[in-house]
């Protein structure tokens, strides 16, 4: 415990400490939280069946749900910087569980757009967005590995709630599965926020990977003063703005696989829990590469990395658009389980290299308006696509052009080696002493 407060002497890659509970807590947070969302591809055939609303039509809800929660990341990154993720995260379960109860009674299509679409996109951007940025205050060093167990979670999320979702569905009805999904997920949800603190002066600890001699970090909220100008500083940064771009095209490559390659395998004869199956085994096999890109970004370098699985993520679509071999969904899984895994984990790394040990709220809630914005636009494009050919493979054709996009855009990004804002820690403490001197 002792080493908790005064840091540590040397270089360790682990040891206890109340950081490895809070990244347990965030990684809980986005099973629960996310599944509903990733799990999205099982709702459109019950839902066609039983309302015989069309595929375009359904596929606008998990569009609004990508839009509105986009637009709300940026207020919901720059809440958790000024507010604190626990009480953002408490907001928005709250939101969740209205989302879910109302969502389990819809009877119209224009329903289900508001309360998937709007509520649950609102209570997406508000308990989720803050939680990158608040793993990233717990964690001096070995900010990777923190961040590569985090991300295997996204995987671990789908891969266990996409089938029993559609078990659920198949088995009791829309009604009972949503509402009971929503109060299970809200009780666990609720539990995770009890237990999480805000940044290690709540347990009376230093950031993970402190070392004695390291200057100290503010144990308080930011001020909201320096938060403006340090935006300011972000945004006058090309790597700002491309960050989001890439996040973006990124996004659209794999949402159009998330949301259309259950609809794809089941038009091909395959039954909805089977089909659930290629997004659970493509969502497993992820979870490797997002517990090592971190890693990886930090020792061979983050450009390089990203790089590469943004083009594994593109390829194996092809599989689906020019091959008819037998087993050819169990290859596609496999392999762009690789790529799908590696595409987001780069992020954290590059925030940190680039803005350093700034709060991260505001910038991370603008890199999640473009992923939610590629998120809606993959999400969508299946639907109408499918609706005028009865195919998928122009929507499959651009998820490869959006993945190859992505690695190209990763090219403009700056050089990592050095900060390109000014040190947030010395900014700090120069407010602070300059905050005294008035006083």
């Amino acid at each position: 415990m002792m080493q908790d407060k005064l840091g540590t002497s040397e270089p360790k890659t682990f040891y206890w400490h109340y950081a490895w509970v809070v990244v347990v807590i965030i990684a809980g947070m986005q099973i629960v939280g996310t599944s509903i969302r990733m799990a999205f591809g099982v709702f459109i055939d019950p839902l066609q069946t039983q309302f015989g609303w069309s595929q375009g039509g359904i596929g606008f809800a998990y569009a609004i749900c990508s839009i509105v929660s986009a637009v709300a990341s940026p207020w919901a990154g720059n809440l958790g910087d000024r507010f604190g993720a626990k009480k953002s995260m408490l907001v928005g379960t709250f939101v969740f569980l209205i989302g879910m109860l109302t969502t389990a009674f819809v009877k119209d299509l224009w329903q289900f757009w508001f309360t998937y679409g709007v509520i649950l996109g609102i209570a997406q951007a508000i308990f989720l967005v803050p939680l990158i940025p608040a793993a990233m205050i717990w964690f001096r060093r070995h900010l990777g590995l923190a961040m590569g167990l985090i991300m295997a979670s996204w995987g671990i999320g789908p891969a266990l709630a996409t089938p029993l979702v559609a078990f659920m569905i198949q088995k009791f009805g829309w009604t009972f599965a949503f509402l009971s999904i929503g109060i299970v997920s809200t009780l666990i949800m609720l539990a995770l926020v009890s237990v999480f603190k805000n940044r290690p002066a709540d347990v009376g600890a230093l950031a993970y990977g402190t070392f004695k001699n390291d200057p100290p970090f503010s144990d308080k909220l930011p001020p909201a003063i320096l938060l403006d100008e340090f935006k300011g500083h972000m945004k006058k940064t090309a790597a700002y703005w491309n960050m989001s771009s890439i996040h973006f095209l990124g996004c659209v490559g794999h949402a159009v696989i998330l949301i259309w390659i259950i609809p794809m395998a089941t038009s091909q004869g395959m039954s909805a829990i089977d089909a659930s199956l290629i997004l659970t085994l493509f969502s497993a096999v992820s979870i490797v590469t997002r517990l090592t890109t971190p890693i990886l970004c930090e020792r061979l370098g983050v450009r390089t990395v990203m790089t590469v699985f943004y083009i594994l993520q593109g390829a194996p679509v092809l599989l689906l658009i020019f091959s008819s071999m037998d087993g050819v969904f169990l290859i596609f899984a496999v392999s762009f389980g690789v790529g799908y895994g590696g595409e987001t984990g780069g992020f954290p790394i590059l925030n940190r290299k680039y803005f350093g040990h700034a709060p991260m709220g505001g910038a991370h809630g603008f890199q999640m308006l473009g992923a939610g914005m590629g998120m809606a636009l993959g999400g969508w494009v299946g639907g109408p696509v499918f609706d005028i050919f009865n195919s998928y493979n122009a929507a499959f054709a651009i998820s490869v052009v959006a993945s190859f996009a992505g690695a190209a855009s990763i090219f403009l990004l700056e050089n990592p080696a050095k900060l390109l804002i000014p040190d947030w820690r010395k900014s700090e403490e120069e407010f602070e002493q300059n905050l005294k001197i008035t006083t």
